[in-house]
């Protein structure tokens, strides 16, 4: 996986929640907070996306053969099938970085949506923090992906979901999964819903810049 950007238990205290929107909202986006959807599986997942109106087909954990799947793969904890030592290697580090449990890829190559990569977490909070940390490193190195301002990854309670198409303008920004968004100049505009996520400097939000 390609950790950067390509890579639930109690919110931040008060102050620091209310001093963390500030910041990184301006004068424009105010709290909305709000449940966010949980699963017990990656079909689970599928199901969400798919009542979505997207396609979700022939789920898979297979890291290298998932349709959909980017070409770098993804963590796949759970896969059993044949992977090259340096795979599993670097699979088994990932999942423990990323807190993932399980990882799944649905979404036909030929589809204008893309494919989407969805991980369940052990612990969201860890998950936050890892990819909070790779786009601080991303920022400071000076790397201009514009998905560093826009987000990778749309989070419920437990679970990830990466498309692997562009975030904006997707369907699933209508559902109660939110963006996570950790880059540090971010500026929420009035309209949107923006809550303080699990790790100081990021955000949940259903905006995505252009």
């Amino acid at each position: 996986m390609t950790s950067t950007v390509r890579s639930p238990k109690t919110l931040l205290p008060a102050a620091v929640s209310a001093a963390l929107l500030t910041a990184l909202t301006g004068c424009g986006g105010g709290t909305d907070a709000h449940a966010l959807p949980s699963a017990k599986s990656p079909k689970d997942v599928q199901k969400f996306i798919t009542e979505a109106g997207l396609p979700c087909t022939d789920l898979s954990n297979d890291p290298l053969g998932a349709p959909g799947a980017p070409a770098e793969g993804f963590i796949s904890p759970t896969y059993h099938g044949y992977e090259p030592q340096n795979l599993k290697e670097e699979t088994k580090a990932d999942a423990a970085k990323w807190s993932v449990k399980e990882g799944a890829a649905c979404g036909k190559d030929n589809s204008d949506a893309g494919g989407w990569v969805i991980y369940l977490t052990k612990d969201m909070k860890t998950f936050q923090q890892a990819y909070r940390d790779d786009v601080r490193k991303s920022v400071r190195d000076g790397e201009s992906d514009p998905t560093l301002r826009r987000g990778t990854y749309l989070v419920g309670a437990d679970f990830t979901v990466d498309p692997t198409a562009s975030l904006q303008n997707n369907p699933l920004l209508q559902t109660d999964l939110r963006v996570l968004n950790c880059y540090p100049d971010l500026k929420v505009p009035s309209g949107y819903s923006v809550q303080p996520a699990l790790v100081d400097g990021c955000v949940l939000t259903n905006y995505v810049p252009e």
